[in-house]
Protein backbone atom coordinates (compact mmCIF):
# COMPACT_ATOMS: atom_id res chain seq x y z
CA UNK A 1 0.00 0.00 0.00
CA UNK A 2 1.56 3.17 -1.31
CA UNK A 3 2.37 5.77 1.69
CA UNK A 4 1.06 8.78 -0.25
CA UNK A 5 -2.65 7.30 -0.86
CA UNK A 6 -4.83 9.92 0.48
CA UNK A 7 -8.70 9.28 1.67
CA UNK A 8 -11.36 11.34 3.29
CA UNK A 9 -12.65 10.84 6.26
CA UNK A 10 -15.92 12.24 8.03
CA UNK A 11 -16.66 11.68 11.73
CA UNK A 12 -20.33 12.02 12.57
CA UNK A 13 -20.80 12.62 16.18
CA UNK A 14 -24.16 14.10 17.99
CA UNK A 15 -23.13 17.34 18.53
CA UNK A 16 -20.58 17.94 15.06
CA UNK A 17 -18.85 16.49 12.37
CA UNK A 18 -15.07 16.47 11.86
CA UNK A 19 -13.68 16.00 8.35
CA UNK A 20 -10.03 15.06 7.40
CA UNK A 21 -8.12 14.73 4.67
CA UNK A 22 -6.05 11.88 5.67
CA UNK A 23 -2.85 9.74 4.69
CA UNK A 24 -2.48 5.80 4.32
CA UNK A 25 0.08 6.27 7.32
CA UNK A 26 -2.63 7.83 9.24
CA UNK A 27 -1.26 11.63 9.57
CA UNK A 28 -4.39 14.51 9.11
CA UNK A 29 -3.18 16.48 6.11
CA UNK A 30 -6.24 18.96 6.88
CA UNK A 31 -9.11 19.26 8.73
CA UNK A 32 -12.74 21.04 9.21
CA UNK A 33 -15.27 21.16 12.02
CA UNK A 34 -18.90 21.72 10.77
CA UNK A 35 -22.15 22.06 13.02
CA UNK A 36 -25.21 21.20 11.49
CA UNK A 37 -28.56 22.34 12.68
CA UNK A 38 -30.57 20.07 14.41
CA UNK A 39 -33.81 21.20 12.02
CA UNK A 40 -31.69 19.91 9.38
CA UNK A 41 -32.72 17.20 6.86
CA UNK A 42 -30.86 14.72 5.06
CA UNK A 43 -30.51 16.79 2.31
CA UNK A 44 -29.35 19.59 3.91
CA UNK A 45 -26.65 17.21 6.01
CA UNK A 46 -25.85 15.97 2.61
CA UNK A 47 -25.21 18.80 1.17
CA UNK A 48 -23.46 20.75 4.05
CA UNK A 49 -20.88 17.44 4.27
CA UNK A 50 -20.31 17.77 0.37
CA UNK A 51 -18.96 21.81 0.92
CA UNK A 52 -16.79 21.02 3.57
CA UNK A 53 -15.39 18.34 1.77
CA UNK A 54 -15.15 20.47 -1.72
CA UNK A 55 -13.20 23.50 0.48
CA UNK A 56 -10.86 21.00 1.78
CA UNK A 57 -10.10 19.64 -1.46
CA UNK A 58 -9.36 23.35 -2.60
CA UNK A 59 -7.34 24.20 0.26
CA UNK A 60 -5.17 20.79 -0.58
CA UNK A 61 -5.25 20.27 -4.71
CA UNK A 62 -2.41 18.04 -4.69
CA UNK A 63 -4.00 15.53 -2.59
CA UNK A 64 -5.88 13.31 -4.65
CA UNK A 65 -8.61 10.79 -2.27
CA UNK A 66 -9.03 7.56 -3.57
CA UNK A 67 -11.97 7.10 -1.48
CA UNK A 68 -14.63 8.83 1.19
CA UNK A 69 -14.68 6.43 4.35
CA UNK A 70 -17.61 8.02 6.97
CA UNK A 71 -17.96 6.83 10.72
CA UNK A 72 -21.86 7.04 11.64
CA UNK A 73 -22.64 7.17 14.96
CA UNK A 74 -25.42 4.76 14.43
CA UNK A 75 -25.95 0.51 13.38
CA UNK A 76 -24.91 -0.24 9.53
CA UNK A 77 -26.54 -1.86 7.34
CA UNK A 78 -25.17 -4.64 5.15
CA UNK A 79 -23.53 -3.11 2.02
CA UNK A 80 -22.20 -0.54 4.95
CA UNK A 81 -23.97 2.50 2.54
CA UNK A 82 -26.38 3.66 5.34
CA UNK A 83 -27.04 2.71 8.66
CA UNK A 84 -30.07 3.66 11.09
CA UNK A 85 -30.61 4.07 15.27
CA UNK A 86 -28.10 7.30 14.90
CA UNK A 87 -27.46 10.09 17.11
CA UNK A 88 -28.27 11.91 13.78
CA UNK A 89 -31.52 11.03 13.31
CA UNK A 90 -32.13 12.86 10.28
CA UNK A 91 -29.59 10.60 8.48
CA UNK A 92 -31.52 7.15 9.41
CA UNK A 93 -31.99 4.75 6.29
CA UNK A 94 -30.62 7.79 4.21
CA UNK A 95 -27.55 6.14 1.73
CA UNK A 96 -24.85 8.75 2.91
CA UNK A 97 -22.22 6.70 1.89
CA UNK A 98 -23.83 6.56 -1.73
CA UNK A 99 -24.53 9.82 -2.38
CA UNK A 100 -21.37 11.47 -0.39
CA UNK A 101 -19.73 9.37 -3.19
CA UNK A 102 -21.60 10.29 -6.32
CA UNK A 103 -20.96 13.98 -5.87
CA UNK A 104 -17.08 13.37 -6.08
CA UNK A 105 -17.36 10.18 -8.02
CA UNK A 106 -15.43 8.62 -5.31
CA UNK A 107 -15.81 4.92 -3.98
CA UNK A 108 -17.51 5.68 -0.85
CA UNK A 109 -18.37 3.58 2.39
CA UNK A 110 -19.43 3.84 6.34
CA UNK A 111 -18.38 2.22 9.25
CA UNK A 112 -20.14 2.60 12.34
CA UNK A 113 -17.87 5.42 14.46
CA UNK A 114 -16.67 3.13 17.29
CA UNK A 115 -15.40 0.40 14.80
CA UNK A 116 -13.63 3.21 12.89
CA UNK A 117 -12.27 4.26 15.72
CA UNK A 118 -11.08 0.77 16.39
CA UNK A 119 -9.19 0.51 13.20
CA UNK A 120 -7.76 3.45 14.07
CA UNK A 121 -5.86 2.44 17.04
CA UNK A 122 -5.51 -1.12 15.65
CA UNK A 123 -3.57 0.25 12.46
CA UNK A 124 -1.90 3.60 13.79
CA UNK A 125 -2.03 3.58 17.26
CA UNK A 126 0.93 3.14 19.98
CA UNK A 127 -0.67 -0.44 21.10
CA UNK A 128 -0.72 -1.84 17.26
CA UNK A 129 1.31 -4.34 17.80
CA UNK A 130 -1.40 -6.10 20.10
CA UNK A 131 -2.87 -8.63 18.61
CA UNK A 132 -6.43 -8.55 20.22
CA UNK A 133 -7.64 -4.73 20.85
CA UNK A 134 -10.80 -3.61 22.61
CA UNK A 135 -11.79 -0.28 22.24
CA UNK A 136 -14.44 1.07 24.66
CA UNK A 137 -15.33 5.02 23.30
CA UNK A 138 -16.97 6.79 26.17
CA UNK A 139 -18.67 9.76 25.00
CA UNK A 140 -22.34 11.01 23.85
CA UNK A 141 -22.90 7.21 23.99
CA UNK A 142 -20.38 4.03 24.82
CA UNK A 143 -19.29 1.97 22.02
CA UNK A 144 -17.32 -1.08 21.76
CA UNK A 145 -15.29 -2.23 19.16
CA UNK A 146 -12.67 -5.52 18.86
CA UNK A 147 -10.03 -5.70 16.34
CA UNK A 148 -7.95 -8.78 16.33
CA UNK A 149 -4.62 -8.47 14.00
CA UNK A 150 -5.82 -4.93 12.78
CA UNK A 151 -9.21 -5.64 11.60
CA UNK A 152 -12.41 -5.51 13.40
CA UNK A 153 -14.53 -7.92 14.18
CA UNK A 154 -18.04 -7.66 13.64
CA UNK A 155 -21.33 -9.56 15.25
CA UNK A 156 -23.87 -7.54 13.89
CA UNK A 157 -24.87 -3.81 12.14
CA UNK A 158 -21.36 -2.87 12.01
CA UNK A 159 -20.16 -3.35 15.19
CA UNK A 160 -20.24 -5.49 18.15
CA UNK A 161 -24.11 -5.12 18.04
CA UNK A 162 -25.20 -2.22 20.43
CA UNK A 163 -22.61 -3.34 23.13
CA UNK A 164 -22.92 -0.24 24.97
CA UNK A 165 -26.64 -0.97 26.10
CA UNK A 166 -25.24 -4.11 27.50
CA UNK A 167 -27.74 -4.25 31.13
CA UNK A 168 -25.53 -3.35 34.36
CA UNK A 169 -28.14 -1.91 36.78
CA UNK A 170 -31.19 -3.98 37.34
CA UNK A 171 -32.61 -1.31 39.45
CA UNK A 172 -31.84 1.38 37.05
CA UNK A 173 -34.56 4.14 37.47
CA UNK A 174 -33.68 5.69 34.04
CA UNK A 175 -33.61 5.09 30.82
CA UNK A 176 -31.14 6.43 28.15
CA UNK A 177 -31.47 8.20 25.46
CA UNK A 178 -32.41 5.35 23.18
CA UNK A 179 -34.71 3.80 25.56
CA UNK A 180 -32.73 0.94 27.65
CA UNK A 181 -33.35 0.83 31.45
CA UNK A 182 -30.59 0.26 33.13
CA UNK A 183 -27.92 0.04 30.75
CA UNK A 184 -24.41 1.10 30.40
CA UNK A 185 -24.82 4.33 28.62
CA UNK A 186 -27.53 5.17 31.01
CA UNK A 187 -25.39 5.52 34.11
CA UNK A 188 -22.12 6.49 32.61
CA UNK A 189 -21.61 8.08 29.04
CA UNK A 190 -21.23 11.96 28.82
CA UNK A 191 -25.15 11.69 28.41
CA UNK A 192 -25.20 10.73 32.56
CA UNK A 193 -22.94 12.45 33.56
CA UNK A 194 -24.73 15.62 32.11
CA UNK A 195 -27.39 14.62 34.14
CA UNK A 196 -25.74 14.03 37.58
CA UNK A 197 -23.60 16.99 36.79
CA UNK A 198 -26.92 19.42 36.64
CA UNK A 199 -28.56 18.00 39.44
CA UNK A 200 -25.43 18.18 42.12
CA UNK A 201 -25.09 22.09 41.24
CA UNK A 202 -28.66 22.34 42.21
CA UNK A 203 -28.04 20.98 45.88
CA UNK A 204 -24.68 22.35 45.48
CA UNK A 205 -24.71 25.57 43.64
CA UNK A 206 -21.49 26.84 45.34
CA UNK A 207 -19.48 24.03 44.80
CA UNK A 208 -16.32 23.65 42.16
CA UNK A 209 -18.27 22.21 39.50
CA UNK A 210 -21.42 24.73 39.63
CA UNK A 211 -18.77 27.76 39.46
CA UNK A 212 -16.58 26.42 37.27
CA UNK A 213 -19.64 26.02 34.61
CA UNK A 214 -21.09 29.55 35.29
CA UNK A 215 -17.98 30.68 34.68
CA UNK A 216 -17.74 29.86 31.34
CA UNK A 217 -21.19 30.78 31.49
CA UNK A 218 -22.62 27.44 30.58
CA UNK A 219 -24.64 24.50 31.94
CA UNK A 220 -22.78 22.16 34.04
CA UNK A 221 -21.80 19.13 32.30
CA UNK A 222 -19.30 16.07 31.96
CA UNK A 223 -16.65 18.20 30.85
CA UNK A 224 -16.97 20.50 34.17
CA UNK A 225 -17.01 16.94 36.15
CA UNK A 226 -13.68 16.35 34.44
CA UNK A 227 -12.07 19.82 34.95
CA UNK A 228 -12.59 19.70 38.23
CA UNK A 229 -11.84 16.10 39.28
CA UNK A 230 -8.61 17.04 37.32
CA UNK A 231 -7.74 19.82 39.70
CA UNK A 232 -8.78 17.73 42.92
CA UNK A 233 -12.42 18.06 43.95
CA UNK A 234 -13.39 15.10 45.88
CA UNK A 235 -17.24 15.22 44.30
CA UNK A 236 -15.82 15.41 40.85
CA UNK A 237 -13.77 12.29 41.52
CA UNK A 238 -16.25 10.42 42.91
CA UNK A 239 -18.36 10.70 40.13
CA UNK A 240 -15.97 9.93 37.69
CA UNK A 241 -15.48 6.60 40.00
CA UNK A 242 -18.88 5.78 40.32
CA UNK A 243 -18.72 6.44 36.04
CA UNK A 244 -15.68 3.69 36.10
CA UNK A 245 -16.82 1.42 38.05
CA UNK A 246 -19.89 1.06 35.44
CA UNK A 247 -17.21 0.61 33.00
CA UNK A 248 -15.37 -1.65 34.58
CA UNK A 249 -18.33 -4.03 34.86
CA UNK A 250 -19.59 -4.37 31.36
CA UNK A 251 -16.01 -4.68 30.69
CA UNK A 252 -15.50 -7.79 32.61
CA UNK A 253 -18.14 -9.04 30.63
CA UNK A 254 -16.94 -7.92 27.05
CA UNK A 255 -13.56 -9.51 28.29
CA UNK A 256 -14.53 -12.90 29.08
CA UNK A 257 -16.31 -13.19 25.64
CA UNK A 258 -13.51 -11.37 23.52
CA UNK A 259 -10.44 -12.29 25.07
CA UNK A 260 -8.69 -9.20 24.45
CA UNK A 261 -4.77 -8.44 24.92
CA UNK A 262 -5.30 -5.09 25.57
CA UNK A 263 -8.29 -2.74 26.53
CA UNK A 264 -8.21 0.76 25.75
CA UNK A 265 -10.20 3.74 26.62
CA UNK A 266 -10.91 6.32 24.23
CA UNK A 267 -13.72 8.89 23.44
CA UNK A 268 -14.57 12.24 25.00
CA UNK A 269 -14.91 11.19 28.67
CA UNK A 270 -10.72 9.70 27.94
CA UNK A 271 -9.71 13.26 28.48
CA UNK A 272 -10.22 12.52 32.10
CA UNK A 273 -7.37 9.98 31.85
CA UNK A 274 -6.41 7.76 35.10
CA UNK A 275 -9.06 9.80 37.02
CA UNK A 276 -11.50 7.54 34.73
CA UNK A 277 -9.29 4.57 33.48
CA UNK A 278 -8.03 3.51 36.95
CA UNK A 279 -11.38 2.60 38.25
CA UNK A 280 -12.68 0.99 34.94
CA UNK A 281 -9.74 -1.30 35.72
CA UNK A 282 -10.11 -2.13 39.11
CA UNK A 283 -13.59 -2.74 38.75
CA UNK A 284 -12.87 -5.08 36.13
CA UNK A 285 -10.52 -6.69 37.63
CA UNK A 286 -12.48 -7.45 40.71
CA UNK A 287 -15.46 -8.48 39.35
CA UNK A 288 -13.97 -10.44 36.30
CA UNK A 289 -12.66 -13.95 35.84
CA UNK A 290 -8.60 -13.94 35.98
CA UNK A 291 -8.44 -16.54 32.75
CA UNK A 292 -9.29 -13.14 30.37
CA UNK A 293 -7.81 -10.50 32.62
CA UNK A 294 -5.03 -11.43 34.03
CA UNK A 295 -2.81 -10.89 30.26
CA UNK A 296 -4.92 -8.00 29.05
CA UNK A 297 -3.26 -4.94 30.36
CA UNK A 298 -5.24 -1.67 30.27
CA UNK A 299 -4.70 1.85 28.58
CA UNK A 300 -5.46 5.08 27.22
CA UNK A 301 -6.20 5.06 23.36
CA UNK A 302 -3.28 7.17 22.23
CA UNK A 303 -5.37 8.86 18.98
CA UNK A 304 -7.91 10.79 21.12
CA UNK A 305 -10.82 12.20 19.45
CA UNK A 306 -8.91 11.76 15.86
CA UNK A 307 -9.35 8.56 15.98
CA UNK A 308 -12.88 8.22 14.32
CA UNK A 309 -11.95 10.71 11.51
CA UNK A 310 -8.36 8.57 10.86
CA UNK A 311 -10.60 5.13 11.44
CA UNK A 312 -13.47 6.40 8.72
CA UNK A 313 -10.52 6.84 6.22
CA UNK A 314 -8.49 4.04 6.90
CA UNK A 315 -11.38 1.78 6.05
CA UNK A 316 -11.03 2.94 2.47
CA UNK A 317 -7.10 1.58 3.16
CA UNK A 318 -8.48 -1.52 4.40
CA UNK A 319 -10.84 -2.48 2.21
CA UNK A 320 -8.42 -1.50 -1.11
CA UNK A 321 -5.89 -4.05 0.17
CA UNK A 322 -6.05 -6.95 -2.33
Amino acid sequence: MPVDQIAIGVDIGGGSTKIGLVSSAGAILDRARIVASKTDDADQIVRTYANAIKRLMARNPSAVPIGIGIGFPGAIHPGNMSGTFANVPALDDTPLAERIGAVFSLPARMENDGTAAGIAEAMFGKERDSPRQLLVTAGTGIGVAFTVDGKPFVTSYGCLGNAGHVIVDPKGAERCRQGCLGCLESVASADALNAMAAGFVRTNPNSAIALHSVGLGKKADASDIIFCARHGDGAAVSMLTEAGRWIGRATATWAHIFAPSIILLGGGLSAAGDLLLKPIEQEARRCGLALYLDHARFALASLGNDAGMIGAAAQIFLNSRP
